[in-house]
């Protein structure tokens, strides 16, 4: 065997499977990073108290902490998605947009992250517990979810939990784009925290009739 000609053979395979493997691997460029945008729209209340309420990060069940978008695909399989996933965790994303909407309420005084030199009157928890794409159903795929929050206040020194709802959402979208997916997570994510504003006015109401 003539000894160049084996050597520029060995050359020529590797450039074929460098081609071969570049084109049929997973291509991180290829990969598109989303973040949640669920803004509140209408004007903040008039009516101000003096609660400061303090949003701790939100937890997130492990099969959602994930920053890659999630499918289900039937009542046991999820699967992750490689190419499509948020730019930051979903919990701390979600925590920013709710600590955000609550600012913008009018309700509290001042809405707070942990670690502020303020000492807040309440603090607000939450457990996101579904943050996923449903696509059981073929023909009508749903962004889907589902959180768990609490409201305790600072006095009694036993914290009691004077707040606690489970809130559900699932918005139909139109398209199997990832895009459409996440702009399903925003109306979700909108609805969630329009009820929760609702809940805490009645709640902050029935502590001070007078508001």
């Amino acid at each position: 065997m003539n000894p160049k000609l084996s050597k520029a053979s060995l050359y020529f395979n590797l450039i074929v499977l460098t081609i071969v493997f570049a084109g049929c691997g997973p291509n991180p460029y290829n990969r598109h990073y989303y973040i949640l945008d669920a803004t509140r729209q209408a004007t903040p209340s008039e009516t101000q108290t003096d609660v400061i309420l303090e949003v701790q990060r939100f937890t997130t069940d492990s099969a959602f902490a994930s920053k890659q978008l999630v499918y289900r695909k039937s009542e046991f399989e999820y699967e992750s998605d490689f190419y499509g996933e948020f730019l930051i965790s979903p919990g701390l994303m979600i925590t920013e947009k709710t600590r955000n909407w609550l600012a913008h309420s009018g309700l509290f005084a001042r809405v707070l992250a942990p670690g502020s030199y303020t000492k807040p009157t309440h603090t607000l928890h939450a457990n996101i517990t579904a943050l996923y794409i449903d696509t059981r159903n073929k023909k009508s795929p749903a962004a889907v979810l589902q959180m768990r929050v609490f409201l305790t206040p600072e006095e009694p020194a036993e914290k009691l939990v004077i707040l606690a709802e489970t809130y559900n959402a699932s918005v139909g979208v139109k398209s199997k784009d990832a895009e459409d997916f996440v702009e399903g997570f925003n109306q979700c994510l909108e609805q969630i925290l329009t009820d929760l504003e609702k809940d805490l006015r009645e709640q902050l109401q029935s502590e001070s009739p007078d508001l």
